[in-house]
């Protein structure tokens, strides 16, 4: 007699649900093989007849509603993620509803302890975790990324059609690739000496046995805890990129872009948090300085722009790379020893290494 599982792994109409999730955990493939089993026995489907396209809005609406009596709030979120990569994957024309869980700020990874984990874990950990905070991508969505969808040669480099949450594929612009490019090189350098076949291997991030696994990545990720102090996890270092994003005053928008999500209110809810220095930096920003605030004097009014564009002129603040003015790239990082310098130094001053000619203009398009 054969197991559910069986009968759902040999439905031929099934076939591009396993496809999408066969990088995926064996405990999160179980996940989804069972949700789809949920869905066969409460509307009465043979597991091996099953076919996707049967299911409409109004029978995800009595799904839902009827589960929703009985299961928490994550139970249903996942039971909606499992028909949303089923619309996408099958073309069904049904509007998810997603319950908003109530700890949706989490904790996450500043980019100074990015910094510290660089310089102080293992290579490969800190390779991984760089890419990772620095793409924003998920471990399922890493572990699909190809040797051939590397764009490092680029003039920004990207990652060409990563694979991402619900089906959908984009473009992933790199941040801070001076950091990322010399890790990952050194990464594929690394995998090739230690990973048997790893040259004929399709897939860039690979365990010692050559698999792709996520709890290659979980565990790499874990052993940087001891670095920072504190235990730490890949969605950390995704939400510390919407966060860092955010803190470098980037627009909504761009930052959806960055972060890969489909919907801009995503973006909003999730990583923007803004406080009283997010409205200052803005008003400074805004408003124009030549109109001062009636009956105070601008020499009252202390502002946190306290350098000077070596391009334009135009006022910037201390930690900013990029400026808001001519959006010129107007610091950088020191190859050697990781350190921010300005872009016009001829030499990094922490460790004396020379920084070469200067970087050509920063470009956000692919």
């Amino acid at each position: 007699m054969t197991s559910w599982r069986e009968e759902l792994m040999g439905n031929e109409h099934l076939q591009a649900l396993r496809d999408h999730i066969a990088l995926k955990s064996e405990r999160t493939q179980f996940t989804y093989l069972f949700t789809v089993k949920q869905i066969c026995d409460f509307f009465k489907i043979e597991y091996k007849e099953f076919d996707p396209k049967v299911l409409d809005q109004k029978k995800y609406d009595i799904f839902f509603s009827t589960r929703s009596k009985e299961l928490k709030r994550s139970s249903l979120n996942l039971l909606s993620n499992v028909f949303k990569i089923l619309s996408n994957l099958y073309g069904l024309d049904i509007k998810i509803k997603l319950l908003k869980e109530t700890d949706k700020h989490t904790d996450y990874i500043t980019f100074s302890e990015l910094q510290e984990i660089i310089n102080k874990a293992d290579k490969e950990a800190a390779a991984v975790a760089a890419f990772m905070f620095c793409t924003g991508l998920r471990p399922v969505s890493v572990l699909s990324i190809k040797k051939e969808q590397l764009m490092l040669n680029a003039k920004h480099p990207y990652v060409k059609g990563v694979l991402l949450k619900g089906g959908r594929r984009q473009d992933i612009i790199i941040m801070y690739h001076e950091i990322v490019k010399p890790l990952l090189n050194w990464y594929l350098q690394f995998k090739s000496t230690r990973v048997k076949d790893y040259d004929k291997n399709k897939y860039v991030f690979v365990s010692q046995r050559g698999k792709t696994t996520e709890s290659y990545i979980y565990e790499l990720i874990r052993t940087c805890s001891t670095i920072i102090g504190r235990n730490i996890s890949p969605r950390m270092l995704r939400k510390g990129l919407g966060v860092h994003t955010k803190e470098l005053g980037l627009q909504d928008e761009v930052r959806r872009m960055i972060m890969a999500h489909k919907d801009v209110k995503t973006t909003i809810d999730a990583y923007s948090d803004y406080n009283i220095k997010d409205i200052v930096r803005e008003l400074e920003l805004k408003v124009p300085q030549n109109q001062g605030i009636p009956g105070v004097q601008p020499s009252q009014v202390q502002s946190t722009l306290t350098e000077k564009c070596p391009f334009c002129g135009g006022p910037v603040e201390n930690e900013m790379l990029l400026c808001p003015h001519c959006w010129e790239e107007i610091k950088i990082v020191c190859e050697s020893c990781k350190r921010f310098i300005q872009v016009n130094w001829k030499k990094c001053p922490y460790c004396g290494t020379d920084t070469g000619k200067k970087k050509d203009k920063f470009e956000y398009a692919l």
